[in-house]
């Protein structure tokens, strides 16, 4: 639910009917229309890239159900001008398999359809056995799911950033807002700019690195880091969150599934797997990020053993560093915190917030005692939503 737009949708009044209703094949290009608009700043008919990719995520998943998937507001001439985009994705709560969904996309255009963003809000308050969970709602969207008893997991609202090369990443940073267009207007100029403050923090970088040379592993040798195909993850991954009361149920088609759009996601580097083997050998973790060197590794996934956090985020950061990146980020959760407290050059900055919606007592337990496991993979950042489709 990124960058929530309803524009004082409460109080106005629409001109004509309609009415909330699953999403279909047919309305593909209406809501990749409306997602370039308000998201693109583009008025123009979605290519086929788009339109292939939101058929994909919205449509074929192997949990989909209309009740789990994506809605829209269709308007009483047929005009859909508003839609909350969801992938279904099944969920085990305290033993047992419940039907969920990863909400994403809302958008409206504020202009025309206040009163479809306001519908679509209220048909999101939890009835029966729903599950329904978000990790990217701006603020309008977290005050929103806050009015219909949506539960706050407050920690996840966290991106760690963990600096290997610190000057390199301050110039990284702020090329990424040059790009965004929030400090120059021409992308082109932006880039050489990036390339040239590159450059320009190398030799610091490599000054500082010598006079702190990084922190040996406290028993050289406890953990190493491999290389994991996906049908080993796609086995191991379950085994790896087991430990929590509330899960994604990754079946291996369901991992699968949600393993080969993440792969899509080009722009932000290589999808990559690896496990940490411990001194026998044994998997006790593994991590998937985008890898990209000389710039930043984006992770989507930290799975470990309980108590094995620190070791398998030690042997995670060392290989990224040893793999050229400037820097890394992911998500904060409360198993990782030991671990990244102990790490230096890493700090917390607030990303997006991270909400449950349920009416089911144990998840809602599970929330508030910190055993709820989402993010990553079982969350947004893996969607070409949020970097592609300029």
């Amino acid at each position: 639910m990124n960058q929530l737009e309803p524009q004082a949708f409460a109080a106005a009044r629409p001109l004509h009917k309609g009415a909330v209703r699953p999403m279909r094949t047919a309305d593909i290009a209406a809501v990749a229309q409306l997602f370039l608009k308000i998201f693109r700043g583009a008025d123009k008919p979605p290519d086929e890239d788009l339109l292939d990719y939101l058929r994909t995520m919205l449509l074929t998943s192997p949990s989909y159900s209309e009740a789990t998937g994506t809605q829209v507001y269709e308007q009483q001439d047929g005009q859909i001008r508003s839609a909350l985009l969801a992938v279904p994705m099944r969920f085990v709560a305290c033993g047992n398999i419940v039907p969920g969904r990863l909400l994403g996309v809302f958008m409206t255009d504020g202009s025309k359809d206040a009163a479809g963003a306001a519908q679509l809000i209220l048909a999101l308050r939890p009835r029966h056995n729903d599950f329904a969970f978000c990790d990217s709602a701006s603020p309008t969207s977290s005050s929103h799911l806050l009015a219909i008893r949506g539960k706050p997991i407050p920690l996840q609202n966290l991106e760690w950033a963990r600096s290997f090369r610190p000057f390199r990443s301050l110039a990284l940073r702020f090329g990424e807002r040059v790009l965004r267009g929030k400090v120059l207007g021409s992308k082109v100029f932006g880039s050489k700019l990036v390339l040239g403050l590159s450059a320009f923090a190398r030799p610091f970088d490599s000054l500082l690195r010598r006079l702190l040379p990084r922190r040996e592993a406290e028993q050289a040798g406890a953990a190493r880091v491999v290389e994991m195909p996906v049908p080993s993850f796609l086995l191991q991954a379950p085994l790896l969150v087991a430990h929590y009361a509330v899960r994604p149920l990754w079946t291996e088609e369901e991992l699968s599934w949600v393993v080969s759009l993440a792969a899509q996601n080009t722009r932000l580097g290589a999808f990559t797997i690896r496990a940490v083997l411990d001194r026998t050998d044994a998997i006790i973790g593994c991590f998937v990020y985008y890898a990209a060197p000389g710039r930043t590794a984006h992770v989507l996934n930290v799975l470990s053993l309980p108590g094995q956090e620190p070791t398998v985020l030690d042997a995670m950061f060392r290989h990224l560093d040893d793999t050229g990146h400037v820097e890394a980020r992911g998500r904060a959760q409360s198993a990782l915190m030991i671990g990244l407290s102990l790490q230096r050059w890493l700090i917390f900055r607030h990303r997006a917030f991270t909400f449950a919606l349920t009416k089911i007592p144990e998840i809602n337990e599970a929330v508030a005692r910190g055993e709820i496991y989402i993010g990553g993979l079982a969350g947004e950042d893996w969607s070409r939503l949020l970097t592609d489709f300029d």
